[in-house]
């Protein structure tokens, strides 16, 4: 019970914290804050450590990089922990560790896509689109780098790591699992961003953007389906990898 009271306490200075920064708007802190109880509430200490270490993490790397100039709002928020939330949900009602793994595995796939994101910016060159095979501004999506790339192996592992130190329930192939799935998350991300992402044109200065918004004015659809926005992207993407572990589960289980 005191654990649960200290995690509790925990949990919501930090999104105190992150809120006085302006890293989240009222309603994102208020989505963050309960996505973190049912979380805990359906897995309890592992899947808990898996969602702290994406939220700390890939907030902790975008305000290093002073990439956060708007702050996140609970559409976002949705669109990263909303699947990890439905396989934990699955996992609470049918408790297989397929599940649970999943849901981590969905963590593990939006901190590996931050983590590219961030880290490709930061210590990469200019990335190369994987569409027009061509080299890019950073900030686009689509784009791979060689340092982005170490970027989503590394944010995939700290994830899965930092569960299996917390928690016993995490095993060896799970860790495996949750690690593979995460990258896996990221790429499809990517090709999502290339191929399906909607991008808009600024009817002021013309220029591209993923924003909706442009110099004060409502952008125009160029590309891209319309309703593939980057929220949308990014909500495939981490259910991607939660059901690239539970396709890794299902062939262990006829493998051996």
């Amino acid at each position: 019970m005191w654990s649960e009271a200290v995690l509790g306490l925990v949990f919501a200075l930090f999104l105190l914290v992150i809120w006085r920064k302006r890293s989240l708007t009222l309603a994102a802190t208020v989505s963050a804050g309960v996505l973190g109880t049912l979380v805990y509430t359906w897995t309890g200490w592992l899947g808990t450590a898996a969602l702290l270490t994406f939220f700390v993490s890939s907030t902790a790397l975008s305000r290093l990089n002073k990439q956060e100039k708007e702050q996140r709002d609970s559409w976002q928020v949705g669109a990263n922990g909303g699947p990890m939330l439905m396989f934990a949900a699955l996992f609470s009602a049918v408790s297989w560790e397929g599940f649970l793994a999943a849901a981590v595995g969905a963590a593990a796939a939006s901190n590996a896509d931050t983590w590219a994101s961030e880290v490709g910016r930061r210590f990469g060159d200019r990335p190369f689109h994987v569409r027009s095979r061509k080299r890019i501004e950073n900030g686009f999506s689509g784009a791979v780098s060689g340092a982005g790339t170490l970027g989503a192996f590394g944010g995939a592992f700290l994830v899965g790591g930092s569960a299996y130190f917390i928690s016993s329930e995490m095993n060896d192939f799970m860790l495996i699992a949750v690690s593979i799935a995460g990258v896996c998350g990221c790429f499809i991300d990517t090709f999502l961003g290339a191929y399906a992402e909607r991008l808009n044109r600024c009817s002021v200065c013309g220029s591209y953007t993923e924003d909706e918004v442009h110099h004060g004015r409502k952008t125009i659809h160029a590309s891209g389906i319309s309703w593939m926005t980057n929220n949308a992207v990014n909500a495939l993407s981490s259910f991607g990898g939660g059901m690239v572990v539970i396709v890794l589960y299902i062939i262990s289980f006829f493998s051996f």
